[in-house]
């Protein structure tokens, strides 16, 4: 079997679509290749992608399509020789366009006559422009904010969208020159009109980072033993045991930049290291191992329980709050009358937080901790709302506080919830990083089916 590189793929992208192919759509394509499809198979696939069948080639005939391949590869309409043959080969051979893609990009020879100062001018346009592309798709890959500027407006009805544009315009006037570093940078920042210097701005970064949480039950350790094959397959990092005592591997080998900015899905099965990793960077736990630097205020949103004694009333923990945030009680009486409308708890306010059912809790809590905007939010999806009748105000306001937030964590199994707010997506396994990209190809590999026989099925 002949491998397939990127550069291969880089050809295809450039034919059908005249772009770079987006860094999560080369690395699909790579990874499919390792399922034994082949070059050509992918240059089906792609000809029944909707950006070609629904913007490039929809109600064009075929002399358009393939002259626009000939463009789109080598600046130039398909020569006379060129297209009598690919007629030909159409109406003796069933030939489509992706069999027309894949015979162009699948050799530097043509299979027909060319004179030898075409075919070299052909190959010298071509290869400088898949170096322009390789050097984008490159550049792109070092940042999820960057990947996200790169991307069509809209996907169903498809929409190509401002970048796609320029970019392929900037592809389109590359010949007998290779584009620079500079220039690819150049092209890169201008696909926003706004400044990505927050692009430059760490919000969090960690390097070599595990954490170990030790057991101190007194449950029997053979026991334990025992069973813990069984339950490493199943949920939960891995268990350290020694004659003295057990300790979970709640997060091993962690490596991660994340920006000011970013929006980020955390995504995996129960137990595999989401909701350790939210009470890392909120500063809940510390590492065991590796170091981790978090630049920006962390606000976590973790579980439906004050952290403080039951004994206090609902005024009281309003009262703690408040002054955790502001450092002084001015304009706490209006902070307090908010919180009172929107939880509904009325004169229940004034009573011991034990004499509450659990929806009651709940409601104070989520009204207290929506209360204000914050720079960086950490959400378990696990976090509770309450009572039946509060969740449509409690389900809007939390909508809005999410918005607010400049940087976003949230952990959840709703990809509803995900698609609404995150842009990046962080899948863990075990304690570990098994994927980290864009949200829509995390979800991809989520669903894979490696993923599910090692992580959910086991």
């Amino acid at each position: 079997m002949i491998n397939i590189g990127s550069n291969d793929l880089q050809k295809l992208y450039i034919a059908y679509f005249g772009r770079p192919g987006d860094p999560s759509g080369i690395n699909y394509w790579l990874s499919r290749f390792n399922d034994s499809l082949t070059l050509r198979e992918i240059s089906n696939e792609l000809s029944r992608q909707d950006e070609y069948t629904k913007y490039i080639s929809f109600d064009k005939s075929f002399d358009f399509k393939i002259n626009k391949v000939y463009l789109n590869l080598y600046n130039r309409k398909a020569d006379f020789e060129g297209f009598n043959h690919w007629i030909v080969m159409v109406n003796n051979h069933n030939y489509q366009i992706s069999d027309i893609v894949y015979d162009l990009v699948s050799s530097n020879k043509k299979p027909y006559f060319v004179q030898s100062e075409q075919e070299k001018r052909d190959i010298h346009v071509l290869q400088n422009k898949i170096s322009a592309a390789e050097l984008f798709t490159k550049q792109i890959s070092k940042s999820i904010t960057l990947i996200n500027l790169y991307k069509p407006d809209s996907i169903s009805p498809w929409i190509s969208g401002n970048a796609f544009i320029r970019v392929s315009n900037f592809l389109n006037h590359i010949t007998d020159e290779k584009a620079s570093i500079e220039q690819v940078d150049n092209m890169i920042f201008s696909l926003s009109d706004a400044s990505i210097n927050i692009l430059n701005q760490p919000a969090i970064e960690i390097k070599d980072l595990s954490l170990s949480i030790p057991i101190y039950q007194s449950e029997s350790r053979s026991l334990t033993k025992r069973f813990t094959n069984k339950v490493i397959n199943i949920t939960g990092g891995a268990l350290d045991q020694s004659k003295n005592r057990t300790t979970i591997i709640a997060l091993n080998n962690i490596n991660l930049t994340i920006m000011k900015g970013e929006r980020v899905g955390l995504i995996g099965h129960n137990g595999s290291g989401k909701s350790s990793f939210l009470r890392l960077i909120s500063g809940i736990y510390l590492p065991t191992t590796g170091n981790i630097n978090v630049l920006v205020e962390v606000y976590p949103m973790l579980q439906k329980t004050f952290l403080t004694s039951s004994e206090l009333s609902g005024i009281d923990a309003c009262k703690a709050h408040y002054l955790l945030i502001n450092h002084n009680l001015k304009g706490f009486e209006s902070f307090l009358n908010e919180i009172i409308e929107f939880s509904g708890l009325g004169s229940y306010i004034s009573l011991p937080i034990k004499t509450y059912s659990e929806g009651m809790s709940a409601r104070l809590i989520f009204s207290i901790l929506t209360s204000s905007p914050h720079d960086c939010l950490a959400i378990d999806e696990g976090f509770g709302t309450g009572d039946a009748d509060f969740c449509d105000r409690a389900e809007e306001r939390m909508k809005e506080f999410m918005e607010s937030a400049a940087t976003l964590f949230l952990a959840s199994h709703s990809e509803e919830l995900l698609k609404q707010f995150c842009d990046r997506g962080i899948v863990f396994s075990h304690g570990s990083i098994a994927y980290d990209g864009p949200l829509d190809a995390a979800l991809n590999y989520y669903h894979t089916h490696d993923y599910y026989r090692k992580n959910v099925i086991g």
